[in-house]
């Protein structure tokens, strides 16, 4: 598979301006990112495009570091370009959080899908609407968990992210034929309007320690804890710029919460962290107090 890398704002603008002359007013696109997987936080990595004609990869990364690049990244993701994507959700809260980008003009094929009783995953839409088979599920699992922080970016894994946008186009055109096809007007009305807000975040954004798990069954105490411990945590993890769970898992976090310590949690080498869990320990006895 053939494909262009970009990662300056010179190559950016040159394609943007290109798309523009030669009259493209639709892509398709998809995102990969790293989630505390492999080193510490939140990246947004690449963005792969497909313009019915040829491939790009946007080095996402290269591009933030570099004034005039992140301006033209933002521009193209927040511009009138429609871009078509599958379960955007997900892509356009990585923008935000990390870049303060809000993804617009998304043309999600998964809210038609959903509308007509589809539930599945990129790969089985795939072929319930064109009838191809495009990927095991060991590939899928083997470049779920690459790191895509690494430069250069193999080539097998370039070709695996391009293919999440490959089949975008011709399941846009098969879905909107579905859906003319089934739904009444008024309900393809509906859903096109749905579609205007598909990457609108929906929900105010939670912070990290109310993610974990079984926190809405802590008592109004554990949760002050929790909330303090998952902060240490986080500040070992990002000077260390290693995934959270490497300095502590999550379930030890929920156990200081419960006991109120460190102690009794902390065992062999976790015990190098005690002082600063001891600093988190103190700081909620003083939430708690109103200190």
């Amino acid at each position: 598979m053939d494909y262009t890398f970009i990662s300056t704002a010179e190559e950016l603008q040159k394609l943007l301006g290109r798309w523009s002359a030669e009259g493209i007013s639709v892509v398709a696109m998809d995102f990969e990112e790293e989630s505390n997987l492999h080193c510490y936080g939140e990246h947004l990595c690449t963005i792969q495009l497909y313009d019915r004609k040829a491939y790009y990869i946007l080095d996402a990364l290269a591009l933030a570091k570099r004034d005039e690049g992140f301006r033209t990244m933002k521009e193209f993701l927040e511009g009138p370009m429609e871009k078509i994507m599958f379960a955007c959700q997900s892509d356009a809260s990585i923008a935000r959080k990390t870049l303060s980008i809000q993804l617009d003009n998304i043309f999600d094929v998964r809210v038609i899908a959903m509308a007509l009783e589809f539930t599945g995953n990129l790969t089985a839409l795939i072929q319930r609407n064109l009838g191809l088979e495009v990927e095991s599920p060991a590939m899928k699992k083997k470049y779920q968990t690459a790191n895509w922080m690494r430069r250069p970016i193999p080539k097998e894994q370039v070709e695996y992210a391009l293919s999440d946008v490959q089949y975008l186009f011709e399941l846009k055109d098969s879905l909107l034929a579905e859906m003319q096809s089934k739904l009444p007007v008024g309900k393809q009305k509906q859903i096109m309007y749905e579609m205007k807000k598909c990457a609108v975040q929906k929900n105010p954004e939670r912070p990290g320690w109310e993610k974990i798990c079984n926190f809405k069954l802590l008592n109004a105490q554990e949760k002050v804890y929790i909330k303090h411990f998952f902060l240490a945590r986080d500040s070992l993890a990002r000077k260390a710029d290693v995934p959270a769970t490497r300095i502590l898992e999550k379930q030890l976090i929920v156990a200081m919460a419960k006991r109120g310590t460190w102690e009794g949690v902390l065992r062999d080498e976790k015990l190098r962290y005690k002082d600063i869990f001891e600093k988190a320990r103190l700081d909620a006895l003083k939430e708690l107090k109103g200190v």
